[in-house]
């Protein structure tokens, strides 16, 4: 049985697949410690607001901050490798994290893994920054 999306053991599943997959050469600090979580969410995190503050999508089209941070991340940035859009199983990335048997995995599309690792994500990234 698969872990629910919000339980614990996936969240720290999630936060331990950004740090494995946190880039620190693109992010403005250098010397940011990727092993510390929320150096890691902030230096993310403003590697995606620098790139989508002048955005006129979510200034004229009110595009949500996810919906932008899934844009962003499907333009595969340097800081994070979100190689899970073109090169990379999605889905074999969130069976990983949500532990989920190979059956409960085929229930779900590609782009439906892909939507939904975006915001697990930025949902814990948004979580370390606010916090």
């Amino acid at each position: 049985m698969s872990l629910k999306t919000n339980s614990k053991r996936a969240i720290e599943n999630v936060r331990a697949y950004i740090l494995d997959n946190f880039n620190p050469e693109y992010a403005e600090n250098p010397d940011v410690n990727a092993e510390d979580f929320n150096a890691v969410a902030a230096a993310v995190y403003a590697d995606f607001f620098r790139v989508i503050k002048n955005d006129y999508r979510y200034i004229r089209h009110n595009m949500s901050m996810q919906d932008l941070f899934a844009d962003w991340a499907s333009g595969l940035p340097g800081i994070l490798d979100t190689c899970y859009y073109y090169n990379r199983s999605a889905l074999k990335d969130v069976q990983n994290i949500l532990e989920q048997s190979d059956a409960e995995a085929a229930l779900f599309s590609e782009t439906d893994a892909e939507s939904l690792l975006s915001a697990l994500i930025y949902r814990e990234i948004v979580k370390a920054v606010a916090a």
